[in-house]
């Protein structure tokens, strides 16, 4: 029952995400990521303050796996579908497999323009790997000294994203004003 439960949680963050992205792209397509990203920014910040939540109650475990669950499942359906399934952020076994077949296409890519964008699908798998463990042996060497306060780094590093998001958003608007 508790499997069944996990998948269920990561795949109830999955379809809140979708409906959210979808039902926000109807009217504002350029900001379709906002809400599920506000989500997960607040569930990473409330775990990261959990110990404060939650004091000595023996439930903690289970309802701070389950958040992260849910918030796992809205950042894979987020990145998923605002980068047309091009990108996964949950799991490396799909990742290698695609760079596996794309290092064989290097061999048969003879035109400029196809070897240049397979080029660049290899540099973006391999760069989500490289962050992908950089990500868990930083994660894991801070959580040794701040514990679950370490997922106020990547908060952080959220809301810093939605700020520049929103500035650049500004910046262009902005420039095509002047045109």
């Amino acid at each position: 029952m508790y499997l069944f439960a996990i998948h269920f949680i990561f795949l109830l963050g999955a379809f809140i995400s979708g409906l959210l992205i979808e039902w926000t792209a109807k009217y504002n397509p350029h900001n379709s990521y906002i809400i599920p990203l506000s989500i997960e920014i607040v569930l990473m910040l409330l775990i990261g303050f959990s110990p404060e939540l939650f004091p000595d109650n023996s439930s903690a475990p289970l309802v701070i796996s389950s958040v992260l669950l849910f918030a796992m499942g809205l950042q894979n359906a987020l990145v998923t579908r605002v980068s047309q399934s091009v990108v996964r952020t949950t799991h490396l076994t799909g990742l290698f497999t695609d760079l596996g077949i794309e290092l064989s296409l290097l061999f048969f890519q003879k035109q400029k323009e196809k070897r240049a964008q397979v080029n660049k699908s290899i540099f973006l798998k391999i760069m989500i790997i490289i962050c992908f463990f950089s990500g868990g042996i930083i994660g894991a060497l801070t959580y040794q000294h701040f514990q679950l306060k370490t997922l106020l780094i990547p908060a952080c590093l959220l809301l810093f994203a939605l700020w520049y998001d929103r500035l650049l958003a500004k910046y262009y608007h902005i420039k095509r004003k002047l045109r």
